[in-house]
């Protein structure tokens, strides 16, 4: 039998289908994984047997069972298909779409019900590059609240979340951030302590509705073509000026705004991640919540689908704490989730996206 890196190596390294989730590496048992250009790699030797990071990996195309199951035990009485946003005028208008997700995270913050959440801000090695931070304060999580448009390893911060001594936490990510986090789960007994204890503690998962994502380099050749030195850049993100959406970099000199569409258009055009040019899981079946902008421009409201029991009461509990307002679906949004699932079936995506009675 190969080590379960050879399996990695061989059945999704090799045939560039890694989407850069982060969990093999905090998951190795032998500390023998570390990242280098979006990937894995491997310094030393496996322990004999061991599959930990191939059985973790949302890629392996092994997991469906284990996603299955998880479903089976948490699935609510009734899935819901919803639109929120945030009561908060002032946070709302610094959304792009209804800042549900930004809502769940203060909600659970400040009622003590987790002590951190996992999301994902700006400022890794470059001021352009997502990385996964844990927020544990109101000013945190609006900070990193936002899209990120390039790969993220959010669910390498599992060390962090164990040496930090978080004992409740929420964790927003994209499908495959979530499939990895049920299979995380799934073989928790066989995680080292830290690890263990770090999944153990994750109470909550916000799954993101993902359509895409991009290489970071792409961002880079992008603010070069604008004419702005990389190097200097000092903080970039998505900003609203005069009613449109614009890229935003800035340098000690001052800041330069791009049309959003023609950033987009540019990372569209070439810098597609591998790995997510044939993924279809564009809904986070297995996150307690999923959540996404609608095909509305200007809209400010939130989709999203309630999808166990736990993200029931989780967006139970926000509305009536009055951090988020919650509306039914209108028929034509409906329509338009409809048409998106049936373009979208694959593995990750096993259920029908709607069953009869799912009206709230």
């Amino acid at each position: 039998m190969r080590t379960g890196f050879a399996d990695l190596h061989h059945a999704v390294l090799k045939t560039d289908l890694c989407s850069y989730c982060g969990a093999c590496v905090p998951a190795c048992p032998v500390d023998v994984l570390s990242y280098a250009k979006e990937q894995p790699v491997i310094d030393g030797s496996c322990a004999s047997g061991c599959r930990v990071c191939f059985d973790v990996c949302p890629e392996n195309r092994a997991g469906g069972t284990v996603l299955q199951d998880y479903m089976a035990d948490h699935r609510p009485d009734e899935e819901r298909q919803l639109v929120g946003r945030l009561t908060d005028p002032e946070l709302l208008a610094r959304t792009g779409s209804g800042g549900l997700t930004t809502g769940l995270a203060l909600y659970l913050l400040e009622s003590g019900r987790v002590d951190g959440v996992v999301m994902t801000g700006f400022g890794g090695d470059s001021a352009w590059e997502p990385r996964p931070l844990i927020a544990t304060t109101r000013g945190e999580v609006i900070a990193a609240s936002g899209p990120k448009y390039a790969l993220s390893p959010t669910l390498s911060v599992l060390d962090r979340i164990a040496e930090e001594g978080h004992e409740r936490v929420m964790l927003v990510g994209l499908p495959c951030h979530i499939e990895s986090l049920r299979q995380l789960q799934a073989a928790q007994d066989r995680l080292e302590e830290g690890p263990r204890r770090a999944v153990r503690a994750i109470t909550h998962a916000v799954g993101l509705w993902c359509g895409n994502n991009f290489r970071t380099e792409g961002t880079e050749r992008f603010i070069s073509a604008v004419g702005v030195d990389p190097a200097r850049v000092t903080e970039m993100g998505y900003t609203r000026r005069d009613g449109r959406l614009e890229f935003s970099v800035s340098t000690p000199d001052g800041s330069t705004g791009t049309p959003f569409g023609q950033y987009l258009g540019y990372l569209l055009a070439g810098q597609t991640a591998p790995s997510c040019q044939g993924c279809r899981r564009w809904h986070a079946a297995y996150a307690d919540v999923s959540v996404g902008g609608l095909d509305t421009p200007g809209l400010k409201w939130s989709g999203f689908m309630v999808q166990t029991r736990e993200g029931h009461d989780l967006v139970s509990g926000a509305e009536a704490a009055g951090y988020i307002t919650v509306q039914d679906m209108s028929p034509d949004e409906r329509a338009w989730l409809a048409r998106k699932n049936q373009g979208s079936r694959g593995f990750g995506t096993p259920k029908p996206l709607y069953s009869k009675g799912n009206q709230r």
